[in-house]
C-alpha cells in the first residue's frame, strides 16, 4: 500500500458536492478525504438490496430513509449500492464550524454517524428534503444557485441543530433544576475540554470551576453530551491524537503524551475503541507526505 493510496483529494469546482444517485459509485474502497461526506438512502427507494456504508470499520445497512455521516479525516467505504440509489454531498467543515450559532452543536453533530428513519422519521424525512433540494437547485444552473445550496445546508443544519436541543431537553428533564442556562454552561465545558484535552482534567477541578458540585455537574454534563465526563474528554484527546497523526511527523508515542494519554497502551486502547483501528494503522491510511 502506498502512503496515498487511501487518500481521495477532491477538487470540488463550488464548495458544497451533490451526487445524484445514478453518479454515487457502486462501490468505492477505504478512503478519506478534508471534506464531510453525508449519504442518504431517499425514503421512496425500493433497494432490491440494502445499500452497506463503512465509517471508522462500523458497517451500516441502509434502510429507505437512513443518513449516514462520514465526517473530515474518518477512513469509509462504499461497500455496496448495487441499485444506485444513494444521494449524497460533501463539503468543508468550515461552512458550519464557521458560524457562531452552530459553535455549540459541533461536537454532538460529529457524535451522529447514523439518523435512522424508523428512529427518527420527521427528522431524517426533513433532512433528506433538504438534499433533494439542493441537488434540484444545483442542476437548475439559476443565477445565485451556489448561494441557494449554501442556504438549504444551513437549514440541513438547523433542523439537525433544532434535534440535537430536543434530545438536550428531554435528557435535561430527568436532572432536577437543569435549565437552557446550565446547559450553555456545558458548552462552555465542552469547548474548553476540546481546547486544553492535553492536560490533566479532572472531574472535581471542571466541577468547582463552572461552579457545580461534582455530581451535579457529572449529571448535566451525561445529558448535555450522552458521554461521562471521563469518556468525552477520552474523546477530545482521540480527536487530537487523530489530527496530529494525518499532519505531522511526530512518533506515536510523542503523539500519545501530547494528546493527554499517561501511557502508550491506554492511548492505543482508546483509539482502537473509538476510531476502529490502531494509530499506526491509521497513519498509514492518513498518510500523504
Amino acid at each position: 500500500m502506498t502512503k496515498n493510496e487511501q487518500f481521495e483529494k477532491l477538487e470540488l469546482k463550488t464548495s458544497i458536492n451533490l451526487i445524484s444517485p445514478p453518479r454515487y459509485p457502486q462501490s468505492f474502497p477505504l478512503h478519506w478525504h478534508q471534506y464531510a461526506e453525508i449519504i442518504a438512502l431517499p425514503g421512496d427507494a425500493q433497494p432490491t438490496q440494502a445499500p452497506v456504508i463503512q465509517i471508522n470499520q462500523v458497517r451500516y445497512c441502509l434502510e429507505p430513509g437512513d443518513i449516514v455521516f462520514a465526517w473530515a479525516g474518518e477512513l469509509h467505504e462504499i461497500v455496496s449500492n448495487k441499485d444506485h440509489l444513494l444521494l449524497a454531498l460533501q463539503f468543508p467543515g468550515s461552512l458550519i464550524s464557521g458560524l457562531p450559532e452552530f459553535t455549540p452543536y459541533l461536537n454532538s453533530f460529529r457524535i451522529f454517524h447514523r439518523i435512522s428513519a424508523a428512529e427518527m422519521p420527521k427528522l431524517s424525512q426533513r433532512m433528506i428534503l433538504h438534499m433533494q433540494q439542493m441537488l434540484e437547485i444545483k442542476n437548475s444552473q439559476r443565477p445565485f444557485a451556489g448561494v441557494e445550496v449554501i442556504m438549504s445546508l444551513y437549514h440541513f443544519f438547523m433542523d439537525f441543530g433544532s434535534a440535537v436541543e430536543e434530545r438536550r431537553g428531554i435528557s435535561c428533564a430527568s436532572v432536577p433544576g437543569c435549565s437552557p442556562q446550565l446547559l450553555d454552561k456545558m458548552n462552555q465545558a465542552c469547548d474548553y475540554i476540546t481546547e486544553n484535552c492535553e492536560q490533566p482534567l479532572t472531574l472535581e477541578d471542571m466541577a468547582r470551576q463552572f461552579g457545580f458540585s461534582i455530581f451535579y455537574f457529572s449529571r448535566i454534563f451525561k445529558a448535555a453530551t450522552s458521554y461521562n465526563f471521563t469518556e468525552y474528554v477520552t474523546l477530545q484527546r482521540v480527536k487530537r491524537a487523530q489530527s496530529n497523526l494525518a499532519q505531522s511527523n511526530l512518533n506515536i508515542t510523542e503523539i500519545a503524551f501530547q494528546s493527554g494519554f499517561k501511557s502508550i497502551s491506554s492511548f492505543n486502547r482508546a483509539f482502537r475503541q473509538y476510531k476502529g483501528c490502531s494509530p499506526s494503522e491509521y497513519r498509514k491510511y492518513h498518510s500523504t507526505d
